[in-house]
């Protein structure tokens, strides 16, 4: 799944320094060859994975979104965004992971 159009718009350019100062989460990275892949990955918070019902409460399964940002030449040139785990319909919280960023970003 491809990020929101403003969080893709704000990220495509930024240097990896920048990329990492528009995030709230940490990041793992891979090299081969040419091409840096940063991966962030935001969870679903325990609150919200369970509701309540009477005399109790349902558990849902853990869920969160993982990031991948490639970087060429030193720049972020794609960003893409993966469920976890793959069978989890939502990609509700990609877009978060780089909320901080959309702050810079004339449309946000």
């Amino acid at each position: 799944m491809s990020p929101s159009l403003s969080v893709e718009n704000v990220l495509i350019g930024k240097t990896k320094q920048e990329l990492l100062a528009c995030t709230a989460v940490s990041s793992s990275k891979r090299t081969q060859e040419e091409v840096t892949q940063q991966m962030f990955y935001q969870g679903a918070s325990l609150l919200e994975e369970s509701f309540p019902v009477s005399k109790g409460s349902v558990l849902q399964i853990h869920h969160g979104c993982l990031a991948h940002a490639q970087l060429r030449e030193g720049r972020v040139d794609s960003v893409h965004y993966h469920a976890v785990p793959p069978s989890y319909a939502g990609h509700d919280h990609c877009d978060a992971i780089f909320e901080a960023s959309l702050g810079d970003s004339p449309s946000g």
